[in-house]
C-alpha cells in the first residue's frame, strides 16, 4: 500500500507565487505564507528554495524565475505551510538560518498517522519531539515526547517516519549541512564524533536514525525555539533562532564526543566488569522508584562499591544518581503529557515521598514545573 504524505524538507509555492496570507489566518511580520505546496524538493534545493521564497540573493532551481526584492520585512522571514483542513490542523514554519542550517517548528494534529518523507543526500537532522507520537513505517513506536533523535544521511534514500494521528504534535527540526561540522565549527568530518563521521566516508544505502539523550540543555533550547513565536521581537527572532540553533549543535556534538570517549575508556574494563556495569544499569533503569543504595547494587552485581562507581561513571558517562534521576525525569515528563494523572499523583509514582521535592528537581532538571508542562 502506498503512503501518501509530506516532507520533512519544505514543500512550497514557486518563487514567484508566494504572498502574505490575510484574514482568517493572519499575516506575519516574519513570515512568508505559501498558499499550495509542492512535492519532491531535495535537500540539495532546500536552501536555495528557502533563500528566493525570503527574498535572499538567488533564483530558483529553474532559474526562470528571480527571487522576490529583499527587503526588511522578508530578509530574515521564515516560511510557513498550513495543515491542509481535510488532512487536520496546524502548521509547519521554515527558517533559513544560514548557508548550511535550516530550522523547522510543527506545531500540528493530523486526523491520522501522517508519513514524513525524507530525502536523501548529505546531511544531518537533530530532532526533539517535545510532544507527541512519531512511528516507525510499520507504526512501532520512533519517539514519545519529550525525546531527541540525531539522523544522518549520506545516501540516496533519506528514510522518513509517521507522526501520529490524533495527536497533538510539537516537533522542532534542525536541518544540518556536513560543511556546519567542518567550516563553521572547524571540526573535519574525519575527526567528527560517531554516527556523525560518516558524513566524512562513501554514502550509505539510507539514513541511520539513533535516539541521543534528552539533556536539559538541549530540552530547554528546543522549548525556546517553539516559544520564540510569542517571545522574541519578530525583527530579531531569525538571529534568535540561530543561536539556539548553534547551541543543540554544540550539545549534541559534546555530548556524543563524550560517549564515545566513555566508550572508548570502557573497553578497557574487562569483559566481566562492563557486564556488570550493564547488569546495575538495567537494574536501576527498572527500579529507579526505589532503587537500592550503592553497596546493595555492588553486591547484588557482585563487585566492589568503589570500582561499580567508577567503572559506571566511566562505561555510561553518568554516575549512578544522575541515572536513576534521568529516568525519573523521562517518565514523569512522559506521564505529565500523556497520563490523566495529578503531579502529586505521578511524583509517588516516579519515586518521591513528597510532591514539592519532585516539582523542585523537575524544575531543576527540565527549567519549568510540572504543573506548566502539564498545561502546555
Amino acid at each position: 500500500m502506498k503512503l501518501v504524505g509530506c516532507r520533512e524538507t519544505p514543500q512550497f509555492l514557486a518563487p514567484g507565487s508566494v504572498h502574505v496570507r490575510t484574514g482568517q489566518r493572519g499575516s506575519f511580520a516574519d513570515l512568508i505564507v505559501a498558499d499550495r505546496p509542492i512535492a519532491g524538493l531535495s535537500w540539495l534545493d532546500y536552501g536555495s528554495v528557502i533563500e528566493a521564497l525570503t527574498g535572499g540573493a538567488g533564483l530558483s532551481r529553474d532559474e526562470t524565475h528571480a527571487a522576490p526584492p529583499r527587503t526588511g520585512a522578508n530578509r530574515r522571514a521564515g516560511v510557513r505551510e498550513y495543515v491542509e483542513p481535510q488532512d487536520g490542523d496546524g502548521w509547519w514554519d521554515y527558517f533559513r538560518l544560514s548557508n548550511h542550517l535550516s530550522l523547522s517548528i510543527t506545531e500540528a494534529a493530523y486526523r491520522r498517522d501522517r508519513w514524513i518523507s525524507v530525502e536523501g543526500g548529505s546531511f544531518f537532522k537533530i530532532r526533539v519531539l517535545l510532544a507527541g507520537r512519531l512511528l516507525n513505517r510499520d507504526g512501532s513506536t520512533l519517539l514519545v515526547g519529550p525525546q531527541a533523535q540525531l539522523h544522518v544521511c549520506t545516501g540516496a534514500r533519506g528514510g522518513g517516519y509517521k507522526i501520529a494521528g490524533q495527536v497533538p504534535t510539537t516537533l522542532v527540526v534542525l536541518h544540518c549541512g556536513p560543511e556546519l561540522l567542518s567550516e563553521r565549527l572547524g571540526l573535519p568530518l574525519g575527526e567528527a564524533p560517531d554516527p556523525l563521521r560518516a558524513l566524512a566516508g562513501p554514502g550509505l544505502a539510507a539514513g541511520v536514525s539513533n535516539r541521543v539523550s534528552l539533556t536539559p540543555e538541549l530540552f530547554r533550547a528546543a522549548q525556546w525555539i517553539h516559544a520564540s513565536r510569542y517571545s522574541v521581537l519578530s525583527t530579531v527572532r531569525a538571529a534568535y533562532l540561530e543561536a539556539l540553533a548553534m547551541e543543540m549543535v554544540c550539545q549534541i556534538v559534546t555530548d556524543l564526543a563524550a560517549g564515545g570517549s566513555a566508550q572508548s575508556c570502557g573497553r578497557s574494563l574487562l569483559s566481566r566488569d562492563r557486564r556488570r556495569v550493564y547488569e546495575a544499569r538495567d537494574y536501576l533503569s527498572q527500579h529507579y522508584t526505589s532503587p537500592p543504595t550503592i553497596p546493595q547494587l555492588a553486591r547484588m552485581v557482585g563487585m566492589n562499591q568503589t570500582k561499580l562507581k567508577a567503572a559506571f561513571k566511566q562505561l555510561l558517562n553518568v554516575t549512578m544518581y544522575e541515572y536513576v534521576l534521568q529516568r525519573r525525569m523521562e517518565v514523569a515528563a512522559q506521564m505529565l503529557v500523556e497520563a490523566e494523572l495529578s503531579v502529586a499523583e505521578i511524583a509517588y509514582r516516579v519515586g518521591y515521598d513528597y510532591p514539592a521535592n519532585f516539582s523542585c528537581a523537575f524544575k531543576r532538571y527540565y527549567g519549568r514545573l510540572p504543573r506548566d508542562w502539564k498545561h502546555e
